[in-house]
């Protein structure tokens, strides 16, 4: 059992991890082509006012104020500006530094500041040249808006998103890993205790009875060897958990039967009116291992006979044949039933409608079919007050 959790738990951490990386990277690439998008069309917009300045300025008809063109239609923008002479000298700025945008005399701080805007915002893009009749006035430096710079910034926000959301996934998967385990090995414990429970109270029973009378000897030692094998085979059946099983084909109905009459034997001693039958339709052999499919059965009769609590009732086990080479058996119960509420929960370690109980039963019975036989436990119908059918269905 071990292992078969290490392997779940390895599936669910690398499905976790993966999931993370692809979130990172779909922020990535989102981020990056969004940035890219957002220069292109700043690059456009801007390059386009520059050439209906130029256009203005070199129509021969043009009695534009250059300067007031300048300041209203060209550096009427929210991103860094820096226009220069043919010499590269800055002559106006704008959005660089509150400290210098809105001076026009800079002392020896404030031009390194210009400077270095200057250097900053020529890294980002070329500068465009403006020209006067094909003799160039100066250049015009521009960056980008500031919602750009704040873009490139997301795809860090993205990993550590990405990376808390692992984080939290990890620990909440672990938490629920270890109480569901703790619930599991809880369960096996009492579960073996219970199984020992019965066959070694008959024993000792057995033996106080022959040692103060012995004229039941030979009943007596019968009893005591079927009490035996039960100790073996409850053995054998928690020696499998813990590794894959080795399956044979057989003929269910045998197994089936001999389950139903050994409740059937020990019902009149349960105080409860309740009566097992077996329906067998003749079905083809199944791969399948005896002391676990007993033990599955064994669980479910209990399930049931737990359900008419103090009255009567009737326990039902059907062997069919369904249309896709399959085999299936269906233990109906006229019992409590169960909840809608309850339906998804049946199966889950730890859940159990018994004060008493410790919720094992339905969840190790799963497992073994599922896991280990590669077939299907499931609740095909129940209602409140009517009963409830378990199905279980076997490849042939």
């Amino acid at each position: 059992m071990r292992s078969f959790f290490s392997h779940k738990s390895a599936n669910i951490k690398g499905v976790l991890f993966l999931l993370g990386l692809l979130l990172i990277s779909a922020g990535l690439w989102y981020t990056h082509d969004l940035v890219q998008q957002l220069k292109e069309k700043s690059t456009e917009y801007v390059k386009f006012r520059i050439k209906v300045f130029e256009a203005n300025i070199n129509s021969p008809q043009s009695n534009i104020d250059i300067g007031f063109f300048f300041n209203e239609v060209i550096s009427g923008a929210d991103y860094p500006i820096v226009y220069t002479d043919s010499k590269f000298h800055p002559q106006s700025w704008k959005n660089i530094n509150p400290a210098v945008d809105s001076t026009t005399t800079l002392s020896s701080r404030d031009s390194s500041i210009v400077y270095q805007a200057l250097k900053e915002i020529a890294s980002e893009n070329p500068p465009i040249p403006i020209k006067y009749q094909g003799i160039i006035l100066g250049y015009y430096f521009y960056g980008f808006p500031p919602e750009v710079h704040r873009l490139k910034n997301l795809p860090y926000v993205a990993i550590f998103v990405g990376i808390i959301f692992v984080l939290i996934a990890y620990i909440g998967f672990t938490y629920i890993k270890s109480n569901e385990q703790k619930s599991i090995w809880v369960g096996m414990a009492k579960e073996t205790a219970h199984q020992l429970g019965t066959p070694l109270s008959s024993l000792s029973g057995w033996i106080e009875l022959l040692k103060t009378d012995s004229s039941n000897f030979e009943y007596g030692l019968e009893e005591m060897s079927n009490d035996l094998n039960r100790l073996n085979k409850i053995a054998n059946r928690f020696s499998k958990i813990g590794s894959l099983p080795k399956l044979t084909k057989v003929k269910p109905a045998p197994i089936i039967f001999s389950v139903v009459e050994y409740f059937n034997k020990r019902l009149p001693h349960l105080n409860k009116r309740i009566s097992i039958e077996f329906i067998d339709n003749g079905v083809r052999d199944v791969w399948l291992n005896k002391d676990l499919f007993e033990w599955v059965i064994e669980n479910i009769i209990k399930n049931a006979i737990d359900s008419f609590e103090n009255r009567s009732g009737k326990i039902t086990l059907t062997l069919h044949s369904l249309s896709n080479n399959h085999v299936a058996l269906d233990i109906q119960d006229d019992g409590k039933g169960i909840p809608a509420a309850d339906k998804k929960r049946i199966f889950k370690p730890g859940y159990s409608t018994k004060k008493r109980g410790w919720g094992l039963g339905l969840s190790l019975a799963k497992r073994i079919i599922d896991e280990y036989h590669k077939g299907r436990l499931l609740l095909l119908d129940s209602r409140v007050g009517q009963g409830s059918t378990f199905r279980i269905i076997f490849k042939s």
